[in-house]
């Protein structure tokens, strides 16, 4: 995430979504919150390495987006993840 948060300071004009997923373990709301709640963390590492919070917005998906099979513990440990995105 440092890495990250290098390149992300470089252009201070580029805006960045944090999307936040979640694997398929529990219900609907929860995983909601918990795709919410992991985004913002790394919108707050982000911020606390010099990365403005206003080039920053946060988004959840819940497991609505999984990159891997939620059947299998490798897999919903793969869909627990944010991904970074340039807006």
């Amino acid at each position: 995430m440092d890495k990250a948060a290098a390149e992300m300071k470089k252009d201070p004009t580029v805006k960045f979504v944090l999307n936040g997923n979640a694997s398929a373990e529990g219900t609907e709301a929860h995983n909601m919150a918990l795709s919410i709640e992991r985004a913002t963390s790394v919108k707050a590492y982000l911020v606390n390495s010099g990365v403005s919070g206003d080039n920053l917005t946060v988004k959840g998906y819940g497991d609505k987006v999984p990159v891997a099979d939620n059947s299998t513990e490798d897999g919903r440990v793969k869909n627990r993840r944010v991904e970074i995105k340039k807006l």
